[in-house]
C-alpha cells in the first residue's frame, strides 16, 4: 500500500478565460454548422459537449472549488440581516 500524496491539490485549477470560453462555444457552432450527416453531428456533439469536452471539463473544475458555507440561523428560518 503506498503513502498518501502530500503534494496533490485537487482544487488548484486554471482559471478561465471569457476569450477561452468564446473560442470554445464557436469551434462547437462551427462543428456544428459544419456537419453533412448524421455521424458528423454525433461526433461534433460528443467532441464539444460529451463528458471529456474542454466545457464539461471546466464544469468538473468550477465544482472542484472550495465552497465557504452559510452560517444557519441558531434556531429556525430567518434571513440574514442586511449589511
Amino acid at each position: 500500500m503506498s503513502a498518501p500524496n502530500k503534494s496533490y491539490d485537487p482544487v488548484e485549477v486554471e482559471a478561465l478565460k471569457p476569450e477561452e470560453i468564446e473560442r470554445m462555444r464557436d469551434e462547437a457552432l462551427a462543428a456544428f454548422a459544419a456537419a453533412d450527416s448524421l455521424d458528423a453531428l454525433h461526433e461534433a456533439k460528443v467532441a464539444h459537449t460529451g463528458p471529456a469536452s474542454p466545457l464539461a471539463l471546466a464544469n468538473r473544475e468550477i465544482g472542484a472549488l472550495p465552497r465557504t458555507p452559510r452560517p444557519r440561523p441558531a434556531s429556525g428560518w430567518a434571513w440574514p440581516e442586511a449589511p
